[in-house]
């Protein structure tokens, strides 16, 4: 017997042993017989009428049928996204119900037309009731503006996209060089170099010292999939930056200046104006491959709390969520 349908027949025990039913109200989020997460939109005991969060539709149940709603931790890999049969779906849509992929892991290039493309007209599916995805993926399409394009000083750009700043390069050779002194302070004797697009962990050159130890405050300091160790000198290590010419990619690309290590396009509700947020540093991308320092991250900044997508705060909390895209690796369906 599953855990859902064990918590109504003790529900329903309880009730019937003192007589007492618990009835729901309005607002209420409840958790249906059919394991879908909803709120009660109308309530007449026994009877209730709740909208279905996977769909945004509104279904009725009588009240044994539905149980207070219990928070539940997503799992890395998700279910993917479920079209209803006979729904008219571009390729890339398709293509991710087929491979079990969620919208969060968009198989476009982050920022470009067809990343774009991609959101909005999973939105527009979203609302018309034929499109099921996971919670995560509902927070995308609920609660942001991607799949929406503004005009920020005079061009054209994705809304609610993060970019890394490649020229944010102070905040990471500064973590570097923290990073580096704090292993010696242990004992350590290595060179460390920043990821790369084809290796999101730190590299790490062990030139001296325990090897299993460095290993073990690795683990702690970066988690076990942040960096890796390597023994050969041809390695991209820390070294002085060449100055080089900046030129402005085009939009939609992760742009040069500025010393935030991401930023993103917003338009702000008040205002209606578009607005550049720039957020985190190079440390971020480091803790977030750290169950124990991604928990103390959100705990410290009380992300659940943050809610104003026009604040930096509200994109660092969120940045795990966005990791695959940005290169950072597998997404974390969570805050921190």
């Amino acid at each position: 017997m599953d855990k859902l349908k064990l918590r109504y027949l003790i529900r329903e025990a309880i009730e019937n042993v003192v007589g007492v039913s618990s009835n729901f109200s309005i607002g209420d989020k409840v958790t249906t017989v059919d394991g879908d997460t909803a709120t009660i939109t109308m309530a007449e005991h026994p009877f209730y009428t709740v909208e279905l969060e996977a769909t945004g539709t509104t279904k009725s149940f009588n009240f044994k049928d539905l149980a207070p709603f219990q928070e539940k931790e997503i799992s890395k890999t998700s279910e993917g996204i479920m079209l209803q049969e006979g729904a008219i779906a571009s390729p890339g849509l398709m293509f991710h119900q087929q491979h079990k992929k969620p919208l969060s892991e968009c198989i476009f290039r982050i920022g470009s037309e067809a990343y774009v493309d991609f959101y909005a007209e999973a939105r527009e599916l979203f609302n018309e009731g034929v499109l099921k995805v996971n919670e995560l993926d509902r927070d995308l399409i609920r609660n942001t503006d991607i799949g929406e394009y503004g005009i920020f000083e005079g061009k054209k750009i994705a809304l609610d996209i993060p970019f890394i700043n490649e020229a944010a390069d102070t905040n990471m050779v500064m973590y570097l060089l923290q990073l580096k002194k704090e292993l010696k302070d242990r004992g350590f004797d290595v060179k460390v170099g920043k990821p790369t697009e084809i290796d999101n962990r730190f590299q790490i050159l062990h030139l001296g010292g325990d090897l299993d130890e460095l290993q073990a405050v690795l683990d702690e300091m970066l988690g076990k999939e942040g960096y890796r160790i390597v023994f050969d000198t041809n390695q991209p290590m820390l070294e002085k930056a060449k100055a080089k010419k900046k030129k402005d990619p085009p939009i939609g690309k992760p742009k040069r200046g500025g010393s935030k290590a991401y930023y993103v396009y917003v338009r702000d509700p008040k205002t209606k104006r578009i607005k550049k947020v720039s957020f985190g540093s190079g440390g971020l991308r480091a803790k977030i491959n750290n169950p124990k320092a991604r928990q103390a991250f959100a705990a410290r900044h009380r992300c659940k709390e943050k809610n104003d997508r026009t604040k930096p705060s509200y994109w660092s909390c969120r940045l795990p969520r966005y990791a695959k895209a940005l290169g950072l690796g597998a997404n974390k369906n969570t805050f921190w």
